[in-house]
């Protein structure tokens, strides 16, 4: 493999990221905003939540900016997806790039709401967990469908292949 081919392939992922970070930013914060809608709050809080974090606590809730929040969500989401394009060599399979995505989801909902809500954050207490728990795990699953059958596994279809009748199951030996 040459240096131009492994840089290619560093920035194909590191492009997929960002825009699979972005997708998957945007389905989170619409799950958010669904959520709270449903118990009777304005749909942009949570976007108004986030600019806090450059607002500060005191903001809340008169102050808040939802395309602030919205900025620097899309942002981190990008970055986000930055760090797991990165990690995405280390999986061999689509189904490994799945598990992986929901446990860096899950990753990350541990460091915001069990970390740093607990430290710096004081205004991230409130959320529900359970929603943030969930959607946090959507958001990385989400992510790593951008990565299905990339790299080593692009040969792989991104769902199985039905095998019929008749047919043998060949497995192939890893590369």
């Amino acid at each position: 493999m040459t240096t131009t081919q492994l840089h290619d392939g560093r920035r194909t992922r590191l492009v997929r990221g960002v825009i699979g970070g972005i997708v998957a930013g945007v389905l989170f914060i619409a799950l958010n905003a669904w959520y709270v809608a449903s118990q009777g709050q304005a749909p942009v809080r949570p976007l108004g939540l986030i600019s806090s974090i450059v607002l500060g606590a005191d903001a809340l809730p008169q102050d808040v900016n939802p395309a602030l929040g919205a900025a620097i969500h899309l942002a981190l989401s990008a970055a986000y997806g930055v760090v797991f394009a990165l990690l995405v060599p280390l999986f061999r399979t689509n189904g490994t790039v799945a598990l992986a995505g929901t446990v860096y989801g899950i990753g990350l909902f541990a460091v915001n709401f069990l970390v740093l809500a607990q430290t710096l954050l004081p205004q991230f207490q409130t959320p529900n967990l359970p929603v943030e728990f969930m959607a946090h795990a959507l958001f990385g699953l989400v992510l790593a469908l951008g990565f299905y059958s990339s790299g080593v596994r692009r040969d792989e279809p991104p769902v199985g292949r039905r095998i019929g009748r008749g047919q043998q199951l060949m497995l192939r030996a890893s590369r």
